[in-house]
């Protein structure tokens, strides 16, 4: 059974959040949390070389652009010879520009009305972006320490959200523009880092705490925190769950940043069961769930693609072509309601699909050169919204699918 811990809801306030130790954290954990951004540098410089990461002219803040045009004849000549499974095409993408440099978008959410969400890291907020107007609006988390990770929406249209350094889950209520922090654990004094969000059918909020190598449950109606130990990882190495999703049949997944692993938590007997990847080193990233309950991952350095079948349980780690010259880089990935795949692929400078039936790969090169693609978020239109850290212009975009 999970460990449950009761915070006091009267006190969840900025004054509540115990101290950060982000220096120790950043020093025994640099690699988890400046992950996104230094693989990000790093592979787009290899992929691009370093003219590609000049950035295009800044464009106005939060003004709405169409960001690509048709190839030339000159650039579709270059085009190398692609495997018969896969296909290169232009996003066609329209982007929304954010104030000031490097903002630091991460991993963003959708809400009913049709607002975007996501932290900004490099600006210490919480950020909105009205998907009809382009205007995006920010808020500053009590206590924050400039680690907002992932943000979850939940019906009554709260936003949640992972701040890593301040080791706390927040809740912020557009309507009352009211903050909500629950404070996590301290074992040693460092932070749990928190980091990935997902909302199961009864509305209860799961999340990964990094450093403590447990899956957490929070109940927003009480406050209740329950916790569940992941076991040594095969060859008894340290887990530090990072990725996390729910299956439609309820089913709590996650992956491990780098294990090698992805697991399945039964909450009801605290059992876990893992799953061992063909590299013992894989960082598994972000995961997505499709309608038949299957669990697709990326792994960040590998290259790969990886899914859970439902039915037979089975482990498939599919190789990313690299026919854009680097198939490294893979962060966000998201499953549409058809049952096609998409995922965000730094090294290659493209959002890319994967249909599973016909085992089809078309990538979509973004407009900007090292965009750095980074979280993905579907809208109820089907529409694809992005995240994409180039420097030093960050941007936020949108791709009909």
């Amino acid at each position: 059974m999970g460990r449950v811990r009761y915070p006091d809801v009267a006190k969840r306030t900025a004054a509540g959040v115990a101290s950060p130790v982000r220096l120790i954290w950043r020093r025994d954990f640099w690699f988890l949390l400046g992950i996104a951004w230094l693989a990000a540098v790093t592979v787009a410089a290899l992929s691009a070389g370093a003219g590609a990461l000049q950035p295009a002219a800044p464009r106005a803040a939060n003004a709405p652009v169409a960001a690509t045009a048709a190839p030339t004849k000159a650039a579709a000549a270059a085009t190398p010879t692609l495997p018969a499974n896969v296909s290169v095409q232009p996003a066609g993408e329209r982007v929304y520009s954010l104030s000031g440099p490097n903002p630091g978008v991460m991993q963003p959410a959708m809400d009913a009305q049709g607002n975007l969400w996501f932290g900004e890291m490099g600006t210490n907020k919480l950020a909105r972006l009205d998907s009809r107007t382009g205007a995006v609006t920010t808020w500053t988390p009590p206590g924050g320490k400039y680690n907002v990770m992932q943000t979850a929406v939940d019906s009554a249209g709260n936003v949640w959200f992972t701040e890593q350094a301040a080791n706390y889950i927040g809740r912020f209520d557009p309507a009352a523009q009211r903050f909500t922090t629950y404070p996590l654990e301290q074992p040693g004094g460092h932070s749990a880092a928190p980091q990935a969000l997902a909302f199961d059918a009864r509305g209860m909020l799961w999340f990964t705490e990094v450093s403590t190598g447990k899956i957490g449950r929070l109940d927003p109606g009480s406050g209740q925190i329950t916790t569940w130990p992941v076991p040594a990882l095969p060859g008894g190495a340290r887990p530090y769950p990072f990725a996390l999703v729910i299956t439609p049949e309820g089913g709590i997944w996650f992956g491990e940043i780098g294990g090698g692993a992805v697991g399945r938590l039964d909450p009801a007997s605290g059992q876990v069961k893992l799953y061992a990847l063909a590299d013992a080193k894989a960082q598994v990233f972000s995961m997505a769930a499709d309608g038949s309950g299957n669990v697709w991952f990326t792994e960040l350095e590998q290259g790969k693609l990886g899914v859970v079948e439902s039915r037979s349980g089975a482990v498939r780690e599919l190789a990313v072509p690299a026919s854009l010259g680097n198939n490294l880089g893979l962060y966000a990935v998201v499953a549409a309601a058809n049952g096609d795949v998409w995922f965000a692929c730094s090294g290659s400078n493209a959002l890319v699909r994967y249909v599973p039936g016909s085992d089809r790969f078309t990538f979509y090169t973004l407009g900007a050169p090292a965009s750095v693609p980074y979280g993905l978020a579907l809208d109820s239109s089907g529409r694809l919204w992005f995240t994409a850290a180039a420097s030093p212009q960050n941007y936020v975009g949108v791709m009909h699918v």
